[in-house]
């Protein structure tokens, strides 16, 4: 998907250097990224436990993301009516990861006039996409190779569906900060981790607002986001889109935890040293610590009428209706078309399209009564429910819990 970096060494005044001598570019933006990028290559160094070959494959996987940053802001300069983009009410799917977030993501993008962000426009995104091109441009091609051809392409397929046209998270609108949760997920590095729970995130979130008026420019649309680490920081998503409309989706710990562990841990299990009880530890507490900092940025800083929660069982249950009930609470258009457009979509991705995507908590050291004890201050809070094969949609959305009602009452 990108050329191979010219250097495998991990230093980041040598990625630099690579990333400048690929691109032909050497202006690196006004945005701050670089306190990110050396606390990551110094925990690849020194904590992640990578031999020669595997520093050489994440030195690679950084100098691709800097070639990014190069051309990304190459092309701002090049065409200065980028920035006179508004990125105006975005609708944002956050909250547990595999918790629905994915299919619930894609369903909300169906809507007419509505655009969800692609894979393969957020993996390659210089030059800016065009609307007339937008469905044969020739690096959806380059992407889903790149896709097909990871060695655990279809462990990966089972437990989150890829491609490179499908609607896809906004890692890639942020993974140019160097402010990103994900990189613990290929490599074990709690020193980048410690560091990012400290950063001031502000900077990373007006990346992403950037990034969202480059794909919009030549392709337009009102957008429908979606990221489970937005919980981490709330605060400075607000900041940046104070009239962001919030989807907070709910589900059982329980199952979650051992889900995004096994998902996940089909990721850092290609590297060296891995544990899965140690691992399975470490990725609850990533995910806990989430949970509690989103609740608390909700609870100081959000209205309730911002927030939709949509439970798991029930967008399982009816997700045409829940779909409807988002737009119904936002007060935005939802036409025979859109509620076309969503079943259709349903019909073309079944669940398990790919295979079962099977899991054990544990497998991973854990238990559901230990799972559901640590996690009871949002099971409680929420309301939340264990999962069920079937459920009655009547209570598909609701603007969540108001400062003072009673913990897990919706209002």
């Amino acid at each position: 998907m990108t050329e191979a970096a010219v250097t495998s060494e991990l230093n980041s005044d040598a990625l630099l250097a690579a990333a400048e001598q690929q691109s032909g570019l050497s202006d690196w933006g006004d945005l701050p990224f670089r306190d990110g990028l050396d606390s990551l290559v110094w925990a690849l160094r020194h904590e992640a436990g990578l031999g020669p070959v595997e520093q050489g494959q994440a030195g690679d996987t950084i100098v691709a993301l800097l070639v990014k940053r190069l051309r990304l802001v190459d092309d701002r300069a090049r065409w200065p009516r980028i920035a006179d983009e508004r990125v105006e009410a975005p609708v944002v799917v956050l909250g547990l990861p595999r918790s629905g977030t994915t299919h619930l993501h894609a369903l909300l993008a169906q809507r007419v006039g509505s655009r969800a962000p692609l894979l393969w426009e957020m993996n390659l995104p210089s030059p800016p996409p065009e609307a007339a091109s937008f469905d044969t441009d020739a690096r959806i091609d380059l992407v889903q190779q790149a896709l097909q051809a990871r060695p655990n392409h279809d462990e990966l397929m089972r437990s989150h569906p890829f491609g490179a046209s499908r609607p896809e998270q906004c890692l890639g609108l942020l993974d140019w900060s160097f402010v990103n949760q994900t990189f613990l997920a290929p490599w074990r590095a709690p020193s980048y981790y410690e560091w990012f729970l400290g950063a001031d995130h502000r900077p990373a979130y007006e990346h992403h607002r950037r990034m969202l008026q480059h794909l919009q420019w030549r392709n337009p649309g009102s957008w429908v986001l979606k990221w489970p680490k937005h919980v981490f920081s709330l605060d400075a998503l607000i900041a940046t889109y104070p009239d962001a409309r919030i989807v907070w989706t709910h589900r059982d710990p329980a199952s979650v935890i051992p889900s995004v562990a096994n998902f996940v841990g089909a990721i850092r299990r290609a590297g060296p040293g891995f544990d899965p009880r140690r691992f399975g530890a470490e990725w609850s507490a990533i995910e806990e610590m989430g949970l509690r900092r989103g609740m608390a940025s909700r609870e100081l800083l959000m209205d309730a009428d911002r927030v939709v929660d949509v439970h798991y069982n029930d967008l399982m249950a009816d997700p045409e209706a829940t779909v409807a009930g988002v737009y119904e609470h936002f007060g935005m258009d939802f036409d025979d078309e859109s509620r076309s457009r969503v079943r259709g979509f349903q019909e073309a991705n079944p669940k398990d399209k790919h295979g079962a995507h099977r899991y054990s908590a544990e497998d991973y050291g854990l238990s559901a009564e230990g799972i559901r004890r640590r996690f009871a201050f949002y099971i409680e809070h929420y309301g939340v429910e264990p999962d069920r094969r079937s459920a009655s949609p009547g209570r598909a959305v609701g603007p969540g819990r108001r400062r003072g009602s009673p913990a897990g009452q919706r209002q």
